[in-house]
């Protein structure tokens, strides 16, 4: 819609309100452009970069000197403007902020009131000059023109108030006294303006009283009703020459009652801090807290956690459904917000989310206090809670930490209490536990670990090093065991007992295992064809559905025969095997593939898997074989180890020793049959290049 249609279309609707009620002394045609041209001043001035609320007094002016003089006319005006200018307009569309039509629609109503009385002045004056006739022809129209004055202020859309020089209300519309809750009361004439604001908003009304002087002033203050009930209005306040005979100048007062959006947006705000299910104060309301907390510490303060876990919540969930979750976790929070609701506490209790909440305690007075409060919660909620006529049973884990506000900052002090919620669940629940720093470290350590291995494989920062395995009847090199190495960025050198147990559980191991089996084949092909080279496999590699095509298509890529890799296993990875495992095993085996256990005799033995199982060979520990040839006579250790060859020699498996570091321990495995050894006296592990430029060549040269 162009600028021109809106202002005909808005021009023809106007024309209608005011001859519904009054009269113009113009022609049809002159009346509706004389209105079309009203209406586009007024659109330009409220839609352009700036407000320009000073049209809207004009405008009314020109309304009152063309005989648009009763309230009703001029209160249907105000409304059909309001209404028009409220709506979106352009393209795209815009709305106007209500704010600039408060100003103008205030301003036009201002500049109808005063031409209105400056007409009532001119009146007066000639009734000076007139006879006694000419007299009441004249206070007859001042009158008039006061009973126009009346109806306008009380047709208009907003709460007007006419105030004298001194602040006292001389005029109130019936808006303004619905506003002020009077409208069955005697009106307020002649009191003072700012005995109906709050006390507590009083000094913002005299401000806006004094700014008014020199100009129109706008606030938000709080009206108080007879009944004591508070109402949020916008206050704009105005000032204007009433003439010399008229007492000097008075002001004018709109009110627009916001009582209801102040409500929604203190709802808004209640809600955007506060758990809807439980009213605590929510994650968002915590962290402003505890940042608050941190800001205003003093240099020797404290500050204490308590972060809570209810134990089994979510068989709670599934067992009794979510409703049952919900009432739960409503008697919870009040449980506890009855433990820190001590006299003189000040701690605040807030719901995280789910079923974790925490206890905030500024100016902590040291470990013992916030200790004192996790063991509270624990008592608190000892006693089942009743949900739908059933008693449900509950305890809690709860981390505690306590520390000097210099020490810390509040997002290390969260994970340090999340991380001690950790430990007292791993240590079987419904217990407090306080936070280490030494096993924060550790931790700390082990999620670096955690989050940056795939990152560090992708990177080369992972190696291997072969160590040799020998013939223990001449000594000649049989193979060697490829050991995984990381050489960390941060961390330096990371051995593999730091990271493998992360792998497994995150399931990073099956590609770590992959990379580590397809490297060691390729540099074990360029051995010599007698030996073999040895690779761990875990027991979540041996779970994985494709590991028998993984180890096919690694060995026809690199060219190693099967026979020539040997896969280490332990004990308990063999017996946690189920038929899925076992058969991968015998199909890796038929492969020609070797099977060996690890760290034989260390874990729960259960040799009826020895029957089962295509093994091939056993690893001796190195604690067996550290505690042989130390006296003149066999100890019981030499016989074990004795025993364990003989064992293994019965079944047809060979052994390899591991951990051999003296000639005499060596000697001693041969004496009792061993097959193949491995430790620092036949080599330390060492990098691919180093074992084939001089490990390999040394060995070629002794055989």
């Amino acid at each position: 819609m162009t600028i021109e249609t809106e202002t005909a279309d808005l021009a023809d609707r106007w024309f209608a309100e005011i001859t519904a009620v009054d009269l113009l002394p113009l022609a049809v045609a002159d009346a509706r452009a004389w209105l079309a041209g009203l209406a586009a001043e007024l659109l330009r001035a409220v839609r352009g970069d700036s407000c320009q609320p000073e049209v809207g007094y004009d405008v009314g002016a020109r309304l009152a000197y063309g005989q648009v003089a009763s309230g009703e006319a001029l209160g249907r005006t105000v409304a059909l403007l309001g209404r028009h200018l409220a709506q979106p307009y352009g393209s795209p569309a815009r709305s106007l902020p209500n704010e600039r039509i408060m100003d103008l629609l205030g301003e036009l109503v201002r500049g109808h009131t005063e031409s209105l009385r400056e007409r009532a002045r001119d009146g007066q004056a000639a009734l000076r000059r007139a006879d006694r006739g000419a007299l009441v022809r004249a206070e007859r129209e001042r009158r008039i023109s006061q009973s126009r004055l009346n109806a306008i202020v009380n047709g208009a859309a907003l709460g007007v108030l006419v105030v004298d020089r001194a602040g006292r209300i001389l005029e109130a519309s019936d808006v303004a006294l619905d506003i002020l809750g009077l409208s069955t009361h005697r009106p307020p004439v002649s009191w003072p303006l700012h005995e109906i604001v709050h006390p507590a908003d009083r000094e913002i009304v005299a401000r806006l009283w004094q700014e008014a002087r020199h100009g129109r002033s706008r606030g938000e203050c709080r009206i108080l009703r007879p009944d004591g009930t508070p109402m949020w209005v916008v206050m704009t306040l105005s000032t204007t020459q009433a003439g010399a005979g008229a007492g000097g100048w008075f002001g004018v007062a709109t009110l627009e009652d916001i009582t209801e959006r102040h409500r929604l947006q203190e709802e808004v705000r209640f809600h955007a801090r506060h758990d809807p299910l439980t009213g605590l104060a929510n994650r968002a309301a915590f962290l402003d807290r505890l940042e608050t907390a941190f800001r205003e510490a003093g240099p020797s303060a404290r500050i204490g956690l308590c972060f809570l876990d209810i134990d089994r919540f979510k068989m709670i969930n599934e067992g009794f459904g979510y409703e049952a979750g919900d009432q739960l976790l409503v008697e919870v929070a009040r449980r506890l917000d009855r433990v820190v609701a001590a006299p003189g506490s000040v701690p605040t209790v807030a719901r995280m989310g789910g079923d974790e909440f925490v206890i905030l305690v500024p100016d902590s007075a040291g470990l013992d206090e916030i200790t004192a409060i996790a063991r509270r919660c624990l008592a608190a909620l000892r006693d089942p809670i009743r949900v739908d006529e059933r008693d449900l049973p509950i305890t809690c884990s709860i981390g505690v930490v306590e520390m000097a506000v210099a020490d810390t900052r509040p997002g290390d002090l969260v994970a340090a209490a999340d991380a001690s919620l950790t430990w007292a669940k791993r240590g079987g629940k419904n217990q407090w536990t306080a936070f280490d720093p030494d096993r924060g470290t550790r931790e700390a350590t082990r999620g670096l670990l955690s989050r940056s291995m795939s990152p560090g494989l992708a990177r080369g920062e992972f190696s291997l090093a072969y160590q040799p395995i020998v013939d223990l009847r001449d000594a000649t090199m049989a193979g060697a065991e490829a050991l995984l190495r990381w050489d960390h960025p941060h961390l330096g050198p990371t051995r593999p007992g730091e990271f493998i147990d992360l792998a497994e559980d995150s399931g990073f191991i099956v590609e770590l295992g992959q990379w580590v089996l397809e490297r060691a084949c390729e540099v074990a092909r360029d051995w010599p064809a007698h030996m073999f080279v040895s690779v761990n496999l875990s027991g979540r590699q041996l779970r994985e559905p494709g590991l028998v095509k993984v180890v096919e298509r690694i060995l026809a890529r690199t060219g190693l025969p099967a026979q020539r890799l040997q896969l280490e296993l332990t004990e308990s990875v063999l017996m946690d095997s189920g038929g899925r495992q076992v058969g991968a095993l015998h199909e890796l085996n038929a492969l020609g593939v070797r099977i060996v256990i690890d760290d034989f005799g260390t874990g729960w033995s259960n040799f009826a898997y020895l029957s089962t199982m295509p093994v091939r060979g056993l690893k001796l520990a190195g604690l067996f074989v550290a505690k042989l040839g130390k006296g003149t006579e066999p100890s019981r250790d030499d016989h074990l180890v004795e025993a364990i060859v003989e064992f293994a020699r019965k079944l047809r498996l060979s052994v390899t020793a591991e951990g051999i570091e003296t000639s005499e321990q060596a000697a001693a495995l041969r004496a009792f049959g061993a097959d193949l050894g491995q430790g620092h006296l036949f080599g330390e592990p060492v990098s691919a290049g180093e074992f084939a430029a001089t490990t390999l060549p040394r060995a070629c040269a002794a055989s």
